[in-house]
């Protein structure tokens, strides 16, 4: 108990009937409820509904699925404060594997996500500055070059005038690429998951770069046991041809691509790794990797991996990159499992579902 009343992590434990047996201080503190009202009380009638409506949604899920633990990131509104909780659910059973309740755990990453943001934020402004700088010097050179040749030499002007329209053009449409690429990653709409196959996703992409180049070897490692998960398969396409075209920069034109899939059942994960034996990413630049705007390519808008990264997450997923052995890259995504829904014998989901009632 005394551990409970200091932990940072706001813990509620509710039994089969649906009654609160625990709210400890974190809970008060970040759900704004007083234990002493609460005990005893049905969590339907003193859970705010701004943030039980998803609590239920993830406990509905978890019976569905038959699923011991979930766990996802969701944005509540309490006291006109919007926070971001981390929040896992585990089913509680006792020394007989009867169900007894839930336990809920709330973790406010509203501060550690303001803090980043703000950070990841000017360092895209830095970034957007220096592109929008770099462009700007040829074109003002290239104005000067042009009134300078206007007023000495007239009748050499046509042919100062086309190159340096040319180049001025060039820069400007550089400008505009870079723009229409910010408003793409700001304006990306919500992921609309329904069942997909993950494996015919990344073998749609898989076919678009198999014959690119026949020095490139690629290679696939699918594990049978993930059939359909709900995911956005448009968005997802969007991961994998990012991916793909990092992995074909970094080959330079030979190497060997490798994707892995696995699923964890203990965790109800799935992992993906995507490798290349290319040229690799440095400790330093690899924390970087994920910001927008960051980029190592000489050319490039460095929104490539922040989309990806966006979707993942949008997905209640995570992307982390590491060293590939001897040599490369590997990203490593992780997402829930959420596998579709088959009819099953109706006498066990019911025989589960009493169990549930209350939720």
């Amino acid at each position: 108990e005394t551990i409970l009343e200091n932990i940072a992590a706001g813990v509620v434990s509710i039994n089969k009937k649906g009654h609160i047996t625990t709210f400890n201080k974190a809970a008060e503190d970040i759900l704004k409820g007083n234990a002493n009202q609460i005990f005893g009380s049905s969590y339907k009638d003193i859970l705010d509904p701004s943030y039980q409506k998803p609590i239920r949604r993830m406990i509905r899920n978890m019976h569905r699925q038959h699923k011991e633990l979930t766990e996802e990131q969701i944005e509540i509104r309490i006291d006109e404060r919007t926070l971001n909780l981390l929040v896992s659910i585990q089913v509680l059973r006792d020394a007989g594997k009867r169900y007894i309740g839930l336990v809920i755990v709330f973790e406010d990453l509203t501060t550690m996500l303001k803090t980043q943001k703000i950070a990841a934020w000017k360092e895209v402004a830095q970034g957007i500055a220096h592109e929008i700088k770099n462009p700007l010097t040829p074109i003002q050179l290239n104005t000067q070059r042009l009134r300078k040749k206007y007023r000495e030499d007239k009748e050499g002007f046509a042919k100062v005038f086309e190159e340096s329209i040319d180049i001025i053009s060039q820069e400007v449409e550089g400008m505009k690429d870079l723009l229409n690429e910010f408003l793409r990653f700001a304006r990306m709409p919500a992921p609309d998951p329904k069942p997909n196959s993950l494996h015919k996703i990344i073998d749609d992409i898989y076919t678009l770069y198999s014959n690119h180049d026949q020095s490139i070897v690629i290679k696939k490692n699918y594990d049978p046991n993930i059939h359909q998960i709900n995911i956005d398969a448009e968005q997802f396409r969007r991961v994998f041809i990012n991916l793909f075209e990092n992995a074909m920069d970094a080959l330079n034109g030979e190497g060997r691509i490798e994707i892995t899939t696995q699923l964890d059942p203990a965790k109800q994960k799935i992992r993906i790794e995507f490798s290349d034996d290319g040229v690799g990413i440095s400790q330093g630049d690899r924390g970087k990797l994920f910001l927008p705007h960051f980029t190592t390519k000489k050319r490039g808008t460095g929104l490539g991996l922040a989309i990806v990264n966006r979707i993942v997450v949008d997905h209640n997923g995570t992307i982390t990159v590491r060293e590939n052995q001897p040599n490369g890259t590997t990203f490593d995504i992780e997402l829930p499992h959420s596998p579709v829904t088959l009819p099953t014998d109706t006498s066990s989901r019911t025989r589960f579902q009493k169990t549930s009632s209350p939720f």
